[in-house]
């Protein structure tokens, strides 16, 4: 199978496994992000959509600013930055080798979170590696079990991380430490990525923490975005709230008006209203030249359409 032949990103990532490919692949989409890979192996997965093991690292102060400045300046070879700070005692290997293996599987998930985008081939570039690497069969099994452990009458887990969460009242007494930093950080208007980037926490850990707060009332959802001129990516309704439902004059409910039908083309070249459908490629596939470039399928993402 070749790169552009992939029907997904699961797939394309198992063909690379099998060639020992080294290199990156960019995934477009939203958040979209890099997966780096070594003789097949994931050793790295960055994505605006979540922390990366420097983050972390950084963030939670396990290692300090001037501490890794100084590593960085001492080793250049990224790939080999993670040894250099065993060796000069920053970090234990075991607890370096959890946090890089973590950000992998947070980064997969937080791709799997929006829409699907193409991918493109690169060479390979330096960062921080999970040793001695990720299967990508195993990502993409623990992909899906998360998505589908954090799919709840909320929504979808897409949906969930789109909210910005409000403090309420509640007993906070006997949370645990996990629980209560997530907690500070609610204030009407973080979504849970802003949370995991303020506590160099992982977005998943984040999203099942939100889940139990608001179990126990400590926290509501709130569809209003923050204030200041910065746009909303929040939903206008909370989730599993109904969208199609507007308020008349007098306060009762109503049924929002229908959008007007989208304009069909017509083979003599004009437009009209009507309900016509999309045409597609033959073989329902963006198209995608050599080696370096490809699609996912419509509707298909990283815990979808399997391997």
């Amino acid at each position: 199978m070749t790169a552009a032949a992939a029907r997904n990103l699961p797939a394309l990532l198992q063909s690379l496994r099998e060639e020992g490919y080294s290199g990156t692949v960019r995934v477009s989409g939203s958040p979209g992000g890099t997966i780096h890979l070594r003789d097949g192996l994931i050793g790295a997965v960055e994505s605006p959509g979540a922390p990366t093991a420097t983050s972390v690292l950084l963030t939670s102060g396990r290692i300090d600013d001037e501490a890794w400045l100084a590593a960085c300046a001492a080793q250049r070879d990224t790939d080999r930055l993670g040894g250099h700070l065993v060796d000069a005692g920053l970090v234990g290997a075991a607890e370096l080798e959890i946090v890089c293996t973590a950000a992998v599987f947070d980064a997969a998930f937080a791709m799997a979170l929006g829409p699907p985008g193409g991918w493109t081939l690169g060479d390979p570039e330096p960062t921080l590696l999970a040793g001695p690497g990720v299967e990508p069969r195993r990502l993409t099994e623990e992909t899906t079990r998360r998505i589908a452990r954090l799919a709840g009458p909320w929504g979808s887990p897409g949906e969930l991380a789109r909210v910005r969460p409000a403090p309420d009242a509640g007993q906070r007494h006997g949370l645990p430490h996990r629980h209560l930093s997530v907690l500070s950080a609610v204030n009407g208007r973080r979504t849970a990525r802003d949370m995991s980037f303020v506590l160099g926490r992982g977005l998943y850990a984040v999203m099942l923490d939100l889940t139990r707060l608001e179990a126990l009332e400590l926290i509501r959802w709130e569809a209003g975005g923050p204030t200041g001129g910065r746009p909303s990516t929040a939903p206008r309704v909370l989730p599993g709230r109904d969208a199609a439902v507007t308020q008349t004059p007098n306060g009762s409910a109503a049924p929002a008006a229908k959008a007007a039908p989208l304009p069909r083309r017509t083979p003599g070249g004009a437009s009209r209203a009507g309900g016509g459908r999309a045409r597609e490629s033959p073989s329902g596939k963006g198209s995608a030249e050599g080696r370096g470039a490809g699609t996912f399928p419509a509707g298909k993402s990283w815990g979808q359409g399997g391997l």
